[in-house]
């Protein structure tokens, strides 16, 4: 994908990204075979789908979008540094209708790329996106835990892109800084414990 004619991905920038996407797929085979339940198997399966079939697009900035907004007279930030879309197109032909469904991630180059090298926050914001998908039951675990289905989701890619990062060699003092500041999105979740253990067991 090109921006007035600088293209973003040459050919040392789509190597490091193919190298990065081998060695999650690997990692995600070794993460299912060590799986102690036919959910987590299921769980990791799905993610090395997204891994080895999403196409993503990258746009040249540092972050996708940033928002301001005032709450309970306090002023706080969003910074959207990596989004999975799920586009569904209709198409009328005649008395026909077709449907096409799409799934791919928005990254902004930026973030993800320091020269022809991936950055080791791109790489976990990438590992984030590849975990989000339609995760069965997270209705009824979103309302034990009384938070919302995209908290919910969010929560399932956050734990996963975890265990992926410390499988894939990343230390994981550099795995849980990463994650600071992310209990904000829970609420009442008890999010360091959920990232802590899924870095450590």
């Amino acid at each position: 994908m090109g921006f007035f004619r600088k293209k973003i991905l040459d050919k040392e920038r789509t190597r490091a990204l193919e190298n990065f996407r081998d060695l999650a797929s690997n990692t995600l085979v070794k993460l299912e075979k060590k799986a102690k339940s036919n959910v987590e198997k299921a769980l990791y399966a799905r993610m090395r789908q997204n891994v080895v079939n999403m196409p993503i697009y990258f746009y040249p900035r540092k972050t996708l979008k940033e928002k301001i907004f005032f709450k309970h007279g306090r002023v706080f930030a969003s910074v959207v540094k990596g989004e999975q879309v799920n586009a569904i197109k209709i198409f009328q032909k005649g008395k026909q209708r077709f449907i096409v469904k799409s799934n791919y991630i928005n990254m902004p180059a930026e973030h993800v790329f320091d020269g022809s090298k991936l950055t080791v926050e791109g790489i976990f914001t990438l590992a984030h996106e590849y975990a989000h998908f339609p995760k069965k039951n997270l209705g009824k675990f979103a309302d034990a835990k009384k938070i919302s289905y995209e908290q919910a989701e969010e929560l399932f890619a956050d734990i996963l892109s975890a265990k992926l990062a410390v499988e894939m060699g990343y230390p994981k003092e550099n795995v849980l800084k990463h994650f600071r500041g992310r209990e904000l999105v829970y609420g009442r979740i008890p999010f360091k414990k959920l990232i802590w253990n899924a870095v450590n067991k």
